[in-house]
């Protein structure tokens, strides 16, 4: 597991069976939408949207 160390909780790795649900809409995430922008040699940033209602759900960035 990773570096991250919460008090009091435990941290597992989710079940082959476990898919999340989108918090706006409610459906099943089967699939996540990305968009990128840049290369990523440079500078490499992505938007993770809901395929459904298209709400944002993440953003990250990478860069040297």
């Amino acid at each position: 597991m990773g570096v991250f160390n919460f008090a009091g909780v435990k941290v597992a790795d989710a079940p082959p069976s476990a898919i999340p649900k989108c918090p706006k809409c409610e459906k099943d995430l089967d699939e996540i939408w990305v968009k990128s922008k840049g290369t990523g040699f440079v500078k490499k940033e992505q938007i993770l949207m809901c395929p459904y209602c298209r709400i944002f759900l993440g953003f990250g960035s990478f860069s040297l």
